[in-house]
């Protein structure tokens, strides 16, 4: 039972490291949404990059506002890509997703817009990719202390 005490007190620990780190992460995350979308910095120790971030455009896509016209106006353009339940193959509405969202709309070979659907776009959001060194430079910090729960400590290289 030792093993399983030390591995609930282990799952415990790393619960509270990993909550206290996404606050932290989070709150970094809010001071980076001052970036205009497209725009990338880089944190560093002592010239070394720790991680870039980036903000990023929001995800475009395709929202059914009506399914049942959507398949309806399907069915008439392409008979063949709906099954008998009425319902648009997957492969296909993919394919009709995909070229909605570069032109902003569905529209048919004719040129006819399908009003069942529109395409949205969600709001940039930023995207943080640590380097590959970022691991050993984490533990660096840590070790030296100046690397807590309550955050970074002022670090005399760090520039950004």
């Amino acid at each position: 039972m030792t093993e399983l005490h030390d591995a609930a007190f282990r799952a415990g620990l790393w619960q509270v490291v990993e909550q206290r780190a996404k606050e932290l992460k989070d709150a970094a995350k809010a001071e980076l949404s001052a970036l205009e979308v497209g725009d990338t910095v880089a944190g560093k120790y002592e010239g070394k990059t720790v991680a870039k971030a980036t903000k990023t455009r929001g995800r475009r896509r395709l929202r059914v506002i009506n399914e049942v016209g959507f398949v309806e106006w399907v069915l008439r353009r392409w008979p063949d890509e709906t099954i008998q339940t009425r319902t648009v193959r997957d492969s296909f509405r993919k394919k009709l997703e995909d070229k909605a969202i570069d032109l902003g709309g569905l529209i048919d070979d004719d040129g006819a817009v399908c009003p069942h659907v529109e395409v949205i776009e969600d709001e940039p959001y930023i995207s943080v990719r640590k380097d590959k060194d970022a691991p050993f430079l984490v533990a660096q910090l840590l070790s030296s202390g100046r690397l807590s729960l309550d955050g970074v400590k002022a670090i005399e290289g760090a520039d950004t």
